[in-house]
């Protein structure tokens, strides 16, 4: 099932005879998470906060923060921190490659798990209509202690007015599914 919804998400990037608005790299981001850990048997939910400044045609910076509240207890938090390269291949399809420093933290009472890494990604952004964007990555983060996790997203925004969005992603890592569904204002 996941990587059906990963090659329909490539597959309609690709489609002939699509229109592309122009893509913007400055954006402040709000999202609602749902959160599923196969490893551990626990679900969740909260919130993230998103952020991207374009510096030129090519580079941005990016950050993220996350925190969720899961099953028993379990509060959860992570912060990503990064640059990114953009490449249009197209007039309707940008890659964008990212390299990333991540902290996450795991609290259950007075007990704490930490762990940071270098996180590298890569994947496709296209505006497929005036008013509709999809994109869909892959990442890899490597953490210090607790080894690497691989993950995919497949997402897609609806354009309300030229700089507001409502929009909803899946993210699948090794261990971990979350549901997004999100506010963005790009400026």
């Amino acid at each position: 099932m996941k990587r059906t919804a990963l090659f329909v998400a490539i597959a309609a990037v690709f489609a002939p005879g699509l229109v592309l608005a122009d893509m913007n790299y400055t954006n402040f981001e709000v999202s609602m998470i749902d959160v599923e850990n196969d490893s551990v048997n626990v679900d969740g939910d909260g919130f993230a906060l998103e952020g991207s400044y374009e510096l030129n045609d090519r580079f941005h910076l990016f950050g993220e923060w996350q925190d969720q509240s899961l099953d028993f207890g379990i509060d959860g938090r992570s912060l990503e921190l990064g640059g990114g390269y953009t490449h249009s291949f197209s007039d309707k399809l940008d890659f964008v490659g990212t390299l990333s420093y991540v902290d996450a933290e795991v609290k259950l009472g007075s007990l704490t798990a930490d762990d940071d890494g270098l996180g590298i990604g890569g994947g496709i952004r296209s505006r497929i209509a005036e008013s509709v964007e999809l994109d869909a990555s892959l990442k890899l983060v490597d953490f210090d202690e607790s080894g690497s996790d691989t993950g995919y997203s497949v997402g897609g925004r609806y354009y309300f007015n030229d700089d507001m969005a409502i929009g909803a992603s899946v993210d699948f890592t090794d261990n971990t599914d979350t549901l997004r569904v999100g506010f963005r204002w790009e400026f």
